[in-house]
C-alpha cells in the first residue's frame, strides 16, 4: 500500500467542454478544504472562469507576470547561415536568401537557436504572455492562470501557475485542467496524483472521453470517470469504462434545477446528496492513491 503523497495532485479533466469539468473542481476543493489546507488551480489559462464559482474571493498578494525568453537577432553579426531555422521545432524561424525573420508569437522560448547560432546573432530577451493571481474564498485558496489575449503559449502560463501552486505547500491541489488532448490538457495533468476524467452520456462525451483516456494512459496515470448529468443521455460511458478497465467513482444525477444554478454562477453546497456524492469521489480517489486502484498499464 502506498501512503498518500504529501499533497495530493487531483486533475480534473474532460475530453470535450460543457461536461460540468469546472464546477466538479470547485466543488471538490471545497470538500478538500473543510478538512485540510486546499488550493484550486485553473490551468484552464485560455479561458479560466472557475472564480466565477467564488465571486466574494479577495486578492492575496500581487498578480505574478509570466514571462518567456525569445531571440531577437542583431543583424550586423547575421550571416544568413540558417543554423537557427533548422535548429527551431515551432516554425519560429525562417531563413531564406541570406535573410533571417523570427515570428517571435510561434516561440516557445527553449533557447535552442540562441545555443546553436555560430555567430552570436541571437540574443534573448523576455516577454510576458500571461499572468497568475491568488486569490481566497473562506479556507480555500484560488490560483488562476491567464494567458495574454492574442497569445498561444498557454503551456508556459500553465507550467508557471504549477509551479506557484506547489509552492505554496497545500496538503490538496485540485487543478481545472483544459478541456481536450492536446497540449495544454498534457501539461496540466502532467505530475498528478489522480485525474478524474469527466463525460456525460452523449455521443460526443462517448467520443472525446476515449482520446482522453489514451492521455492519460500514455503518461502512466491513475484514472478515473465521474458521469456527470447522469440519466440525461443514452450513451453508454460504463461500457466503454469497462472495455478500458477504469473505474467509474461518481454517477452525477441530471437535474434541471442544479443546472439552472451552475450555469448561473451558483455553488451547490446546500444541495446535501450533491456533496455527499462529491465526499464520496474524494473518498474513492484517496483510496485509489494509497491503494494503486486506478493504474493503467
Amino acid at each position: 500500500m502506498k501512503a498518500v503523497p504529501q499533497e495530493l495532485v487531483i486533475a480534473v479533466a474532460s475530453g470535450k467542454g460543457g461536461t460540468g469539468k469546472t464546477s466538479l473542481a470547485a466543488h471538490l476543493a471545497l470538500a478538500g478544504a473543510a478538512r485540510l489546507r486546499t488550493i484550486l488551480v485553473d490551468l484552464d489559462v485560455e479561458a479560466p472562469d472557475s472564480l466565477a464559482y467564488f465571486p466574494e474571493a479577495i486578492r492575496v498578494g500581487r498578480n505574478c507576470p509570466v514571462s518567456l525568453k525569445v531571440p531577437f537577432l542583431i543583424p550586423e553579426s547575421c550571416s544568413g547561415c540558417g543554423a537557427c531555422a533548422k535548429a527551431c521545432h515551432f516554425g519560429a524561424i525562417v531563413a531564406l536568401g541570406g535573410a533571417v525573420t523570427i515570428d517571435q508569437k510561434l516561440c516557445k522560448g527553449c533557447g535552442r537557436c540562441v545555443f546553436l547560432c555560430p555567430e552570436n546573432a541571437l540574443k534573448e530577451r523576455g516577454i510576458v504572455v500571461g499572468q497568475t493571481r491568488l486569490m481566497k474564498s473562506g479556507s480555500l485558496d484560488i490560483l488562476e492562470g491567464r494567458m495574454d489575449v492574442g497569445d498561444i503559449r498557454s503551456t508556459s502560463v500553465i507550467e508557471a501557475a504549477k509551479t506557484r501552486a506547489a509552492s505554496l505547500k497545500k496538503e490538496v491541489q485540485v487543478r481545472d485542467c483544459p478541456p481536450g488532448v492536446s497540449c495544454p490538457a498534457t501539461h496540466a495533468v502532467e505530475g498528478a496524483d489522480y485525474v478524474v476524467l469527466v463525460a456525460e452520456p452523449t455521443a460526443f462525451s462517448l467520443h472525446d472521453l476515449s482520446a482522453a483516456i489514451s492521455l492519460v494512459k500514455g503518461q502512466g496515470l491513475k484514472a478515473g470517470v465521474v458521469i456527470n448529468k447522469y440519466g440525461f443521455g443514452d450513451a453508454d460511458i460504463e461500457s466503454l469504462c469497462r472495455e478500458k478497465a477504469l473505474p467509474v467513482i461518481g454517477r452525477i444525477e441530471f437535474k434541471r434545477k442544479r443546472a439552472s444554478s451552475g450555469a448561473s454562477g451558483k455553488l451547490w453546497t446546500d444541495d446535501e446528496s450533491y456533496m455527499q456524492k462529491i465526499d464520496e469521489i474524494l473518498k474513492r480517489i484517496v483510496h485509489a492513491v494509497e491503494t494503486d486502484e486506478g493504474e493503467l498499464g
